[in-house]
């Protein structure tokens, strides 16, 4: 009797430690309804502040795009002149060219900017979500690190270089997602 008490009593700890393993994986994402957008978003483990975005159109509910921040408190009376302008990035230590526009530039504090900037199109959300996770579950890592180029140092500019992001979760996240944006019963047929 003591062994089978002893057996479920392991499978009931392995069961929570599983439960609360996922539950904290999820921690940590929004996903948030705007007039046209919904938009998930994570903080950054190196800056919090710094957010990870995946927003999806409520006129095209099958795509979506990202957005990403980077702030920064070195003082350039130039920043402003990053606004439209494309910069190279890497992600996961690949180089990406012209990868990142910059959509904004904001102060955010006394002496702090933030730069908000979006990778390129919107991408079918299913091919999007599968190739990131496998791209993230076979590094165990998603982080974007600001480059140089021509005419673009981002020493000029940034503190901080660069900013990875958990992306444990995303998949359920991105369905709730999308669930605001067309509904729960229709997300089967995009």
């Amino acid at each position: 009797m003591k062994k089978v008490l002893l057996i479920i009593l392991l499978h009931l700890s392995l069961f929570f430690i599983v439960f609360a393993y996922q539950a904290q994986a999820e921690e940590g994402w929004s996903v948030e309804e705007f007039s046209d957008f919904v938009v998930t978003a994570k903080h950054g483990e190196v800056i919090h502040g710094d957010k990870l975005r995946f927003f999806i159109k409520k006129n095209d509910c099958s795509r979506m795009g990202i957005l990403f921040s980077f702030s920064t408190s070195i003082e350039n009376k130039n920043i402003k002149n990053l606004q439209d302008a494309r910069i190279p990035i890497e992600i996961n230590g690949r180089r990406i060219d012209g990868a990142a526009e910059v959509i904004l530039v904001q102060p955010l504090f006394k002496s702090m900017k933030l730069v908000m900037m979006q990778a390129p199109g919107l991408k079918h959300i299913g091919s999007m979500i599968s190739s990131m996770m496998a791209w993230y579950e076979s590094e165990n890592y998603f982080g974007i690190k600001l480059v140089s180029g021509p005419d673009f140092n981002p020493n000029d500019y940034f503190d901080i270089l660069r900013n990875n992001w958990k992306l444990d979760g995303l998949p359920k996240k991105i369905a709730e997602a999308q669930s605001l944006c067309i509904g729960p019963d229709e997300i089967s047929r995009t």
